[in-house]
């Protein structure tokens, strides 16, 4: 149809009859250009109803011209409303131009350096995540356990049932602690991408229903060593979290020298 020719020709974009998978051909685009193009799907099925309606009981005569302004005209004037930004780019400019839009700012980002370095000789590192499916919803936590080489040592997965994220980054971190003695080294060095669960461990303001719990875990260690880094190095704690959702409450995995099998904590 000639006004969807019109529309896509504007924004270099397939419209489709869904409107979920019209709306899914703007991945990659600014979110100001993504309202832009929601707006014009809309504008046009709405328009397009008008016109139908007129033209059946109104015996009204279809013109072009006067159609693809009412369409613009919705388009720009619900514009306003945005408050998406845009990219600094030529298309975002030419797009905004044709309807006269105001030119929005632009997000900017600052690169910001991550780095990785394994435990110190006398530790065992544990990489700590937790996860929840909403939040609160069905939670898990994941620990990677690391030695000084960083070879991996072995991976845990728990099921923690309804329990918000927070929680489960402190579960984590417990466990971890816990299994850690397996090892049977007086450091650890505990890694986990939050910074406020860390903050809780080293003021002692955990949850009250995990402070007996964590009392018996670090009673074992001489010396407990604390790192926050971003998920990007804590990948696989985060993926062994996600994994550790799909398991039912209090059901343990844990993965060492390539077998699996259920760890004692206690």
């Amino acid at each position: 149809m000639r006004i969807w020719a019109w529309a896509a020709g504007i924004f270099k974009l397939q419209p489709n009859e869904d409107m979920l998978d019209s709306y899914k051909a703007t991945k990659g685009c600014s979110r100001m250009i993504k309202d832009l193009w929601l707006v014009a799907n809309l504008a046009i099925v709405t328009e397009l109803w008008k016109l139908r309606n007129k033209s059946y009981f109104e015996d009204m005569a279809v013109q072009w011209l006067c159609f693809k302004g009412r369409v613009y005209q919705v388009i720009r004037d619900n514009s306003i409303r945005m408050k998406g930004h845009m990219y600094n780019n030529l298309e975002d400019l030419r797009i905004l131009s044709y309807f006269k839009v105001r030119h929005r700012s632009c997000k900017t980002s600052t690169p910001i350096e991550v780095s990785w370095t394994p435990p110190n000789q006398d530790e065992i590192m544990i990489c700590c995540d937790g996860a929840s499916f909403e939040n609160p919803g069905q939670a898990g936590s994941g620990v990677v356990f690391r030695d000084a080489n960083s070879e991996v040592l072995g991976v845990l997965c728990v099921g923690l049932g309804w329990q918000t994220n927070y929680y489960a980054e402190v579960y984590a971190i417990i466990y971890g602690a816990m299994l850690a003695k397996r090892w049977n080294m007086r450091s650890i060095c505990v890694r986990s991408d939050s910074m406020s669960c860390i903050q809780a461990f080293q003021k002692g303001d955990l949850p009250w229903q995990l402070v007996q719990k964590w009392k018996l875990a670090k009673s074992f260690y001489n010396n407990i060593r604390y790192i926050h880094s971003y998920r990007e190095v804590n990948f696989s704690a985060d993926v062994s979290a996600k994994q550790a959702c799909l398991l039912a409450e209090d059901l343990f995995e844990f993965y060492e020298g390539g077998t699996s099998f259920i760890p004692s904590v206690e």
